[in-house]
């Protein structure tokens, strides 16, 4: 009389995992750690951006506050902007109104008395970050 196979009978304490099952944990812990880790690493390159776009913004309305604040020089090539901090650069164009409808360079040869300042700043590093722009007219005082 041959029967079902029996299995040996477990006694206490013998019952475990086997090892498809242990597999599986470690696999399913692994790509969650991946996704963590991934979701950690991009949040700290967003912050680095965003505290590169906001440095840059405060940098060029500083730079552009002092555009304003400094006398309107005739023809002038540019104008001084305070230093930038590590990382960041900043540059001046100056454009000239030409009395019938647009601003261009260089300068008439009879100044108008309107000019087109154009502040970039650039931030350097390994990640690039658009440059942060702000243009300012400037207006030679009429009171003298």
């Amino acid at each position: 009389m041959t029967g079902p196979a029996r299995r040996p009978r477990r006694h206490r304490g013998e019952e475990g995992e086997t090892l498809v099952e242990a597999l599986v944990t470690v696999t399913l812990l692994g790509v969650a750690f991946v996704a963590i880790l991934g979701g950690i690493g991009t949040a700290i390159i967003s912050s680095a951006t965003q505290r590169k776009v906001t440095g840059a913004d405060s940098i060029v309305r500083s730079a552009a506050e002092r555009v304003v604040s400094s006398p309107y020089v005739p023809c002038a090539r540019g104008y001084e902007t305070p230093a930038p901090p590590a990382g960041y650069t900043v540059t001046v164009e100056v454009e000239y109104w030409d009395g019938v409808g647009a601003f261009g360079r260089p300068c008439p040869t009879a100044d108008t008395g309107v000019q087109k300042v154009t502040l970039t700043v650039h931030a350097t590093g390994p990640r690039p970050v658009r440059d942060t722009v702000l243009e300012v007219i400037k207006r030679e005082s009429m009171l003298s």
